[in-house]
């Protein structure tokens, strides 16, 4: 908290190193010996400032580096459950294997949680919702498996734009 304050107390030491430049111009020459006290106390705040200007751009660089590290880890980890779904839509095509319907509800509810604990609550119905037939034909699959089919290329296709939303790092500099 007293941090963001930080980036502020270089302007305030600023004006009033500057009213402590006005006050030894004004003084008499007989007030040396406050003349210099106050010029040493200017000296110190002028030292602050620049300190608190340094520590205060170091501080926003660390936090926007952090912000990028962990829309790194959101986008690493969106894509890893988008592959993940791409796998259960190809067990789920073919007919020869068992229909996953435990793994697609356990996939859905991971990554639920995780939307919901790492992006928060409104994340969690853009997933759930419904996309429109552009996104693969349903003729192809078994009427018995095409509500999972269904369910699970929403979410897939509904995961891929969220993690669009992500980008690799546009702001990192080299």
């Amino acid at each position: 908290m007293w941090r963001e304050y930080l980036g502020y107390a270089g302007t305030a030491f600023a004006v009033v190193n500057g009213l402590i430049a006005i006050v030894i111009a004004l003084l008499p020459v007989r007030r040396s010996v406050h003349k210099l006290r106050l010029g040493a106390t200017a000296l110190v705040l002028g030292a602050l400032a620049a300190g608190a200007t340094f520590y205060s751009h170091y501080h926003a660089s660390v936090a926007i580096e952090r912000q990028q590290d962990d829309r790194t880890e959101i986008r690493t980890r969106l894509d890893s459950f988008a592959q993940e779904g791409r796998g259960l839509l190809a067990q789920i095509r073919d007919l020869g294997r068992e229909l996953p319907a435990r793994a697609a509800d356990e996939w859905a509810q991971r990554t639920e949680l995780y939307l919901r604990d790492r992006l928060g609550e409104r994340y969690v119905p853009r997933f759930r919702k419904e996309a429109n037939e552009l996104y693969g034909e349903d003729a192809t699959i078994s009427v018995q498996r095409v509500a999972y089919w269904r369910a699970v290329r929403d979410r897939t296709v509904n995961l891929e734009t969220i993690a669009a939303e992500f980008p690799d790092q546009p702001w990192r500099r080299p």
